[in-house]
C-alpha cells in the first residue's frame, strides 16, 4: 500500500525490471499525483508527437496490474545517440532540478557501465536500444513519479535478471548482458 507521507518506496522485481514495468506498477497505485496525464505531458515536452501512451488493465497468472504501453517510432530501429544527446532531451522538460539530476545520474550510470563492457570513455559511449526515445520517457517518467509520490529513497531486492542468449546491436549477447550486470550489481 502507499500512503501520502510514505518516502520510502521497496521494490521487488521477482519477474524482472524494465521501465515501462516499473511505470505501469506507480500507474496501478492509483495515486492522484502521478496519473498517465503527467506522464503523457512529459512524453510530448520531450519528443512531441514521437511518443504514443496507453495504459490497460491486464492479468497474468491470475495477477492484475497496470500494463503500460509506450510505441514509437524508433522503437524498433533505435538510433545511436550518446549521453550528451539524451541530457540534451531531457532539456526540453520542465522537471525540476530534483527530477533532472535524478535523470542525469540514471543515464550517466548506465553510461559509465557501457563504457567499462566496451573500454572506451563515457564520452564516446552511443547507445543502441537505451538511445531510443522510449528508454528516456520510460527513466524521465520515473524520476518524476518518484518526486510527485514524494518518494526520496527506494529499495529494492536484486532483480531477476534472466538466462539465455539475447539478439541486440551488438550481436549475440549473454543475458543478462554485460553492461546490466555492471548497473544493476554496483548501484
Amino acid at each position: 500500500l502507499f500512503s501520502p507521507i510514505m518516502t520510502t518506496l521497496y521494490i521487488e522485481p521477482f519477474g524482472g525490471f524494465a521501465g515501462d514495468m516499473f511505470l505501469g506498477a506507480l500507474l496501478d497505485l492509483g495515486d492522484e499525483r502521478f496519473g498517465l496525464a503527467e506522464l503523457e505531458s512529459l512524453a510530448s515536452e520531450l519528443v512531441g508527437e514521437e511518443c504514443e501512451l496507453g495504459a490497460e488493465r491486464t492479468r497474468r497468472a491470475s495477477i492484475a496490474g497496470t500494463h503500460l504501453m509506450l510505441r514509437t517510432v524508433e522503437s524498433s530501429d533505435p538510433p545511436h545517440r550518446h549521453l550528451s544527446d539524451l541530457i540534451e532531451l531531457l532539456g526540453r522538460a520542465s522537471l525540476s532540478e530534483l527530477t533532472r539530476s535524478r535523470c542525469v545520474k540514471a543515464l550517466t550510470l548506465l553510461a559509465e557501465a557501457e563504457a567499462r563492457v566496451h573500454d572506451i570513455p563515457v564520452e564516446r559511449v552511443h547507445f543502441h536500444e537505451v538511445g531510443a526515445v522510449d528508454t528516456l520517457v520510460d527513466v524521465a517518467g520515473a524520476m518524476l513519479a518518484l518526486e510527485l509520490l514524494g518518494v526520496t529513497r527506494v529499495h529494492a531486492s536484486a532483480p531477476l535478471v534472466g538466462e539465455g542468449m539475447v539478439r541486440c546491436a551488438h550481436g549475440e549477447m549473454p543475458v543478462p548482458e554485460p553492461a546490466v550486470v555492471i548497473f544493476v550489481f554496483t548501484v
